[in-house]
């Protein structure tokens, strides 16, 4: 075990001098180095204090030490001090006895206990002087399809990611490194090397060279955790899955029991008793039941859907469920929802599932009954916990009771759910988010999206040894990577500086590490937040606008509307001026915010924090402005914000319009109209083209009541 304090690495079992918060500088023997999760980033160390005669007396001044030698150090007490109060390493002392404050004397150590004691741990006895690198892994396993239509052809993979990259860094595709894929062994069995190499670099370490500090270095890098889907984790673990008796992988809740509740939590000298006791089973019968009742299976080891609702859905119900969809605002998602959710929700695929989990609340509520509508609300909350990119863990037992309180609400409501793993699972979630941060930092997603990279490589290989040819171009990327990126080789050797330059390329990038155009190019003007885009034009031409506004300190006064569209162009100061309209602009987050979408505004214009974006103008001297309308909070009389029966805090859209630097645009929000009795459904007349001929088609169309300006910030729009 390896700690840093200052620029000293210490191991258990170190004599350190440290700061006593009584007697000073003092010397103490490491017994135990660790990190406790609501003190932060600050490492502990709990240390043995060893105290001369002079600070013994300070201590315990009535004892006695006259047949003491002076070189003997005592052991007095064990305190936990922080990393930065230790000074410096000391050489360990020749002789400890133990001071017993019980008895008010001295124990001395046996032979053994004292060879024991004083002993050097063997991680820094292999070091041998070298620095000790702590690199923790982070593995990821999931199967793929080897073919363009995902169904078939099916390969499992293994993939390695470096647990101790900054979160925005580790989630890029270039830092996922490929171990190992095949098409005809499993996981398990591919692990047994893997496994093998990795009790190696977690117990004895390995011994590489440093180009950095040009110096040899220990790296041990023990695993963090395991990355994968729920069916890859139960097979991973020898666990059976949702069909056991104990359906849960990490505790031992029963399907018998209340599902609210953690019970035992599984460790792993119960679950290989377990195995021994199913495979002492005679017959095959036995042993199934065994393995249903345990919740594992006995095999060798080496290592939230939608609420099924739509089908209570009547023809005329889902109609406008779908005239709702298409209404609706889609400002702040990453991702529409396309398709007729009503009929085809079976096919969806994982992003239309997220889309659809932050705007269901706003769209099929009318159509719910009481206790599916708080199902759904309780759904909503613990998706906001599920996809959250920061967690404070002073609000873990908060986001734990709302956990809790989703599973209370299926059970009450929607029994028919808890046959379901993942509803259980949610009541370790929080669990999880205080043991490696925010869910985010363990998603399966980015893994998940490395797939593709292993699935091109099959398609366009030869197919004859599609495992090794696989492993083979991973291979060749991951040296090319390191020369071009000016590793060393050849003992003290690197590349030129052309080629370095070379794989610095934006085309060179995205060839070796999948990345796409649009983030290979984000330094460009156009990608650049407050940037202009997507100009008007009229019959090929730029549409240069005239207009005349007058504006005091950005709100205005007095406006020519001309007919288009949010076509206002406004200016500080009374002006006629040629300017070029725009119809959307780079958010201060690197998204398109287009005319019409709703958008915060940092830092707010005075009580405005939210407001529509009308159009954005650039003027000839090149600044770039946006008009907005701006959104103001409803609040109770005693300043509380005034929230919906969806908890969603309530806005009014104001009549001010107010102008603002583009820079100003942080993100798009979500924005709801609160419709109410006012907004109805119409049926319009289409004209469809069929074999040439146009055909008209009547449909029922959603229309909102603009007049009525009620507006509810939709908190659940997290993606």
């Amino acid at each position: 075990m390896v700690s840093i304090a200052g620029v000293l690495h210490v191991f258990v079992k170190d004599c350190v001098t440290f700061l006593h918060p009584q007697l000073g500088p003092t010397r103490g023997i490491i017994d135990k180095i660790y990190h406790r999760k609501d003190l932060g980033t600050e490492v502990l160390v709990k240390v043995d204090t060893l105290l001369d005669a002079n600070q013994f007396k300070f201590m315990v001044p009535n004892s006695c030490l006259f047949y003491l030698p002076d070189s003997t150090l005592i052991l007095y007490e064990q305190i936990t001090v922080v990393s930065s109060a230790i000074v410096c390493v000391q050489e360990k002392p020749l002789d400890v006895v133990r001071w017993n404050r019980v008895t008010d004397s001295f124990q001395r150590f046996s032979p053994n206990e004292c060879a024991s004691y004083l002993a050097t741990h063997p991680l820094k006895a292999k070091a041998a002087g070298r620095k000790v690198v702590m690199l923790p892994l982070i593995l990821f396993a999931d199967d793929t399809s080897g073919n363009k239509s995902k169904k078939w052809h099916k390969f499992e993979s293994w993939y390695l990611l470096l647990a101790g990259l900054p979160r925005h860094m580790n989630a890029k595709v270039e830092n996922i490194h490929f171990l190992c894929s095949s098409d005809s062994m499993s996981a398990l069995d591919m692990a047994n090397p893997i496994a093998d190499e990795l009790i190696l670099l977690e117990g004895s370490g390995l011994e590489v060279y440093d180009a950095l500090h040009n110096e040899h270095v220990l790296v041990i890098a023990p695993i963090l955790l395991f990355i994968a889907d729920n069916p890859m984790a139960s097979l991973l673990l020898n666990h059976l899955g949702g069909s056991a008796i104990k359906y849960c992988r990490i505790c031992m809740a029963d399907r018998d029991e209340s599902p609210d509740i953690i019970s035992a939590i599984r460790t792993l000298q119960d679950s290989l008793q377990q195995m021994v006791v199913i495979s002492s089973q005679r017959t095959q019968q036995l042993k199934d039941q065994h393995r249903t009742l345990y919740g594992v299976r006995e095999d060798s080891n080496p290592l939230l859907h939608i609420p099924e609702v739509m089908a209570t859905f009547s023809k005329a119900q889902k109609e406008e469920i779908l005239a709702r969809m298409k209404a609706f605002n889609f400002s702040g998602f990453h991702v529409k929802v396309h398709g007729n959710v009503c009929y085809h929700h079976k096919s969806f695929v994982g992003r239309d599932y997220k889309a659809w989990s932050q705007m269901a609340l706003f769209i099929i509520s009318p159509y719910l009954t009481e206790g599916q509508q708080k199902v759904l609300l309780a759904l909503s909350k613990v998706f906001r916990i599920a996809y959250c990119d920061f967690f404070d863990p002073a609000e873990a037992d908060t986001l734990h009771q709302i956990c809790v309180g989703f599973v209370h609400t299926v059970r009450d409501f929607m029994p028919s759910l808890l046959r379901k793993q993942k509803v259980h699972y949610f009541l370790h979630l929080v669990e999880s988010m205080q043991d490696y941060g925010p869910t985010s930092a363990f998603s399966a997603e980015r893994c998940e999206s490395f797939n593709s990279s292993v699935r091109l490589q099959n398609i366009y290989g030869n197919k004859q040894a599609p495992s090794r040819d696989i492993a083979n171009h991973f291979a060749i990327v991951e040296h090319l990577r390191y020369i071009c990126g000016g590793g060393l080789f050849n003992s003290n050797e690197r590349c030129s500086k052309g080629v370095k330059d070379l794989y610095d390329t934006h085309e060179v990038q995205g060839f070796f590490n999948s990345i796409p155009s649009k983030l290979l190019n984000a330094d460009r003007e156009i990608y650049k937040p407050g940037t202009a885009r997507m100009a008007t034009s009229y019959n090929g031409k730029l549409n240069l606008l005239k207009v005349h506004a007058t504006i005091i300190d950005g709100t205005i006064l007095e406006l020519q509307q001309l007919e288009t569209p949010y076509s206002v162009i406004t200016h500080l100061g009374s002006m006629d001026d040629n300017v070029q309209e725009y119809r959307a602009v780079v958010s201060n987050c690197s998204e398109l915010v287009h005319s019409g979408d709703y958008v915060e505004l940092y830092p707010p214009f005075c009580e405005f924090k939210y407001g529509q974006l009308l159009t954005t103008i650039q003027l000839k001297s090149g600044r770039t402005l946006c008009l907005v309308q701006g959104f103001l909070a409803l609040q109770l009389p005693n300043g509380q914000p005034l929230f919906n029966d969806f908890e969603c805090p309530l806005f009014t859209l104001s009549r001010t319009l107010f102008t603002v630097d583009s820079t100003r645009i942080q993100k798009a929000v979500s924005m709801v109209h609160e419709c109410g009795n006012h907004c109805k459904f119409e049926k319009s007349v289409i004209l469809n083209t069929v074999e040439r001929e146009q055909v008209a088609d009547t449909k029922l169309v959603f229309l909102h009541d603009w007049t009525q300006l009620l507006y509810c910030l939709n908190v659940y729009c997290v993606l």
